[in-house]
């Protein structure tokens, strides 16, 4: 039997690891490390990409994943899924260091 990739990030298990530990944080903790990301995210991508990706994220669209809870993450994490390929590890090493300096801090 083989392991079959369902989610759009399971490609990238160390991204994986950094959205799991995103999605245990508290609500505060949440926002607060999608807000970074996204500042990240939009620094280290081109920025009219970025924005033109924001424009076209439907934050109405709400399912029944743990991100659609707050807007912001939601946003956040729909432009890391259409991010291109060389931001995702980034992204998660920077996650990694967002949750681990604010679980410090806390």
């Amino acid at each position: 039997m083989s392991y079959q990739l369902c989610r759009w990030y399971d490609p990238y298990p160390r991204l994986a690891f950094a959205l799991k530990l995103l999605y245990l944080a508290p609500g505060a903790v949440q926002v607060k490390a999608a807000r970074e990301l996204q500042r990240f995210m939009e620094e280290h991508w081109e920025t009219s990409q970025a924005r033109k990706a924001i424009q076209e994220i439907k934050v109405t669209s709400r399912g029944k994943r743990w991100y659609d809870e707050d807007p912001e993450t939601f946003q956040t994490v729909e432009l890391l899924k259409n991010s291109p390929e060389f931001l995702k590890s980034r992204v998660a090493d920077t996650l990694l260091e967002i949750l681990s300096s604010d679980s410090a801090s806390a």
